[in-house]
């Protein structure tokens, strides 16, 4: 049986990487920068050093330091792709917990030191790996993420991670490095091959979510649109215009109020009257929302099916009466393209007096409340606290 040479394998990995890094990193440069495409672009960084690290080893053994310098690269990878994740799902990135983790496995191999061997600080990365592949499965599950048909494939990607390198680091512990059975189905290449087939899958679900979130930039400011087709501001406009506004409120010591506002049961009415009359009460629910919410607000998308309202009250009560005034709209609105039906929204509410004025925890801290809304039956207004 003929098998590929470290050399050979490590190249292909070198290869492979690199283009899907450069490809990645590109369409980033094409879009307005967010949180998650500027993490994820450093994640495909990582992977880059990561193989060159260990190309550099393959060709001088005597260079132990550079597996230092690729184990904590490829710890690092994993990590912040974790890390984007959340970001796209409007939480805290929490990159510092990936730096932590990649200095760990750094550490991991120096205390080896030159005698370490191949395997030099291997239990701590593999541990590491399938640690933050488990998390970045989780989080791929949690809204907005999981209404994106994309974000299954990094599902896929991460929960094949964490079963491969749980498995490693179990049978580098049980069976060592040495065994037959173990470099030939979780050795280095081996490994490789698992590499290339998930890295091509990768990118390819980064670069859609990312589409799908950010629009391209232009030289001409007025070729990208404010507004999406329904007349709500697009996710780069929304935020644009609703952090200025924060910041003056801020200023002025001034609440606004972040209402999210979710259809319920959006998946079996998708499944009971099909995709067509599904677009439909999306469009009408947009339309009661925008009739019935506060004249002072502007409205964003956050996700199929959730709309997030902004708008000024003094007290929260106020906002409780203004979205309790949308579910209001909604019942009495009857959808004639699905035989009458009349639609319900969970609603989270969160104010600026208890989150503060920062975007991201805002929009989570609504997320939070409206999931418990829904939690509750759906129906309901929640206020996060």
């Amino acid at each position: 049986m003929t098998t590929i040479d470290p050399y050979t394998m490590q190249l292909a990995v070198i290869t492979v990487t690199i283009v899907a890094a450069v490809m990645f990193i590109l369409d980033t440069v094409l879009r307005t920068a967010d949180a998650a495409g500027r993490v994820w672009t450093v994640a495909f960084l990582s992977g880059i050093l990561a193989s060159l690290s260990y190309a550099t080893w393959i060709v001088s053994p005597e260079a132990w330091w550079a597996v230092a310098i690729g184990n904590g690269a490829v710890v690092l990878s994993p990590a912040l792709l974790w890390s984007g994740a959340r970001a796209y799902n409007g939480r805290r990135e929490l990159a510092w917990v990936a730096l932590v983790a990649a200095g760990a496995a750094v550490v991991a191999v120096v205390a080896q030191g030159a005698d370490g061997g191949d395997w030099a600080g291997a239990i701590v990365m593999f541990s590491l790996i399938a640690l933050f592949a488990a998390l970045g499965a989780w989080e791929t599950l949690r809204t907005p993420m999981r209404v994106h048909w994309a974000a299954r494939g990094l599902t896929v990607i991460f929960v094949v991670v964490t079963v491969y390198y749980a498995t490693r680091a179990a049978a580098f512990v049980v069976l060592g490095p040495d065994d037959p059975w173990f470099r030939a189905a979780l050795g280095t290449q081996a490994a490789g091959f698992v590499l290339i087939s998930l890295m091509v899958v990768a990118v390819v679900s980064l670069v859609v979510l990312q589409g799908e979130r950010v629009p391209r930039t232009s030289n001409r400011r007025d070729t990208v649109p404010s507004y999406a087709p329904d007349a709500v501001l697009n996710d780069a406009s929304f935020r644009e215009i609703v952090e200025d506004w924060l910041e003056r409120a801020n200023y002025h010591d001034e609440q606004l109020v972040f209402l999210r506002i979710e259809v319920d049961e959006l998946d079996a009415l998708n499944t009971a009257f099909g995709r067509s009359v599904g677009n439909q009460l999306l469009t009408e629910f947009t339309e009661v929302v925008r009739r019935h919410g506060s004249p002072h607000s502007d409205i964003g998308h956050d996700g199929r099916g959730s709309l997030v309202l902004v708008a000024p009250f003094a007290r929260l009560d106020l906002a409780v009466d203004d979205a309790e005034a949308v579910q209001r709209g909604l019942r009495e609105h009857r959808i004639e393209a699905a035989q009458g039906l009349r639609l319900s929204a969970s609603i989270g509410l969160a104010g600026t007096d208890r989150f503060g004025y920062d975007f991201d925890g805002l929009m989570a801290a609504a997320r939070d409340a409206a999931a418990s809304a829904r939690a509750k039956g759906g129906g309901v207004v929640a206020v996060a606290d």
